[in-house]
């Protein structure tokens, strides 16, 4: 059973709209687009990752899709988790490209990638500890846990994996996403008694959660140019920005395109990118339209809290606004 599903990151989300209101010629646009590319290519072998382990058989386990738990003052992060009643597997996912070589001895992996060679810290010593903090976490809850066994999951289709110094523990825990199920199987027969009951293991379940707290990136940090992002709605069809209001329609004057909806996108960039709040002002300002009534009589028609009185009122996202859908 699949307790927890993988969404769409939010980092993924954010970057889309910057890209988007980023002009053409921006000095950051490539910035922002690589970042952009680097998350939606990350998610990407996450899904890949996620379709081999549809293809198993998983009624014994609880899996836990991309979750993000608080942990001595900061969080730590599992891409996949499986928890059975005699097993917990964490599982890691690396979307690298290129020859990758292990060496666990000096805690890195090296990329080899058209001739230029990269360090990273070992994946393995990251996922062993992130297996150990989640110990501790459900330690601290007052929980006892079955074995922990994590692995990494190598998710480019064109990775090449080597073990130069043939470490067991590179052969026993890094795969491609295609052999999840033969690399799981050993430790699946190795660990059968049950340490937990399904009581237990459901209320973990329930734990994690509860706890879970999904990452969304501090837009201070990002220092973005606010005063140089492109305002305006954009057209569906022909993405470009700047569709105009004729009575109930949104009109693009370049592709002839209308929509009576096109602004629900402009404003959830808005609120992606600019804090999750929006004046009647603020609004009018972002969507290029004139009209007081028409901009309180368009917000109060979407799904959004409302707090505030007459030039005071703020809108907020409500539960159904789909902000990060």
């Amino acid at each position: 059973m699949i307790a927890k599903k993988r969404s769409i990151p939010k980092e993924v989300r954010i970057y889309e709209a910057i890209v988007r209101r980023l002009p053409l010629n921006h000095p950051r646009k490539a910035e922002f687009e690589n970042k952009l590319s680097m998350k939606r290519a990350g998610y990407k072998g996450e899904k890949e990752l996620d379709y081999h382990i549809s293809q198993i058989d998983h009624s014994k386990f609880t899996i836990l899709q991309d979750i993000r738990i608080p942990y001595n003052e900061t969080h730590f992060q599992i891409d996949t988790l499986f928890i059975s009643n005699s097993l917990i597997l964490p599982i890691d996912s690396k979307y690298y490209a290129g020859t990758l070589e292990f060496y666990p001895e000096f805690n890195q992996m090296i990329q080899c990638i058209n001739g230029n060679e990269k360090v990273y810290p070992d994946p393995i010593l990251q996922t062993k500890i992130q297996a150990r903090q989640l110990k501790a976490f459900l330690n601290s809850h007052q929980y006892s846990t079955p074995p922990l066994e994590p692995f990494v999951a190598i998710t480019h289709s064109q990775a090449i994996i080597k073990n130069p110094t043939q470490n067991k523990e590179v052969s026993q825990r890094v795969f491609k996403s295609p052999g999840i199920f033969y690399k799981i199987t050993p430790y699946l027969e190795k660990y059968q008694k049950e340490i937990i009951s399904d009581q237990e293991a459901k209320k973990i379940v329930k734990l994690l959660l509860k706890k879970h707290k999904p990452y969304i990136p501090d837009l201070d940090t990002l220092n973005l140019p606010y005063g140089e992002l492109l305002k305006g709605v954009e057209c569906p069809a022909c993405n470009t920005i700047g569709m105009e209001k004729f009575h109930s329609l949104w009109g693009c004057k370049k592709c002839g395109h209308t929509s009576k909806d096109a602004h629900v996108a402009a404003l959830r960039d808005y609120f992606v990118i600019n804090r999750q709040s929006i004046t009647n002002g603020q609004f009018r300002d972002f969507l290029g339209i004139s009209s007081i009534h028409q901009a309180r009589r368009m917000l109060s028609q979407l799904d959004l809290n409302i707090s505030g009185e007459k030039k005071g009122r703020v809108y907020t996202p409500g539960k159904s606004f789909p902000l990060w859908d």
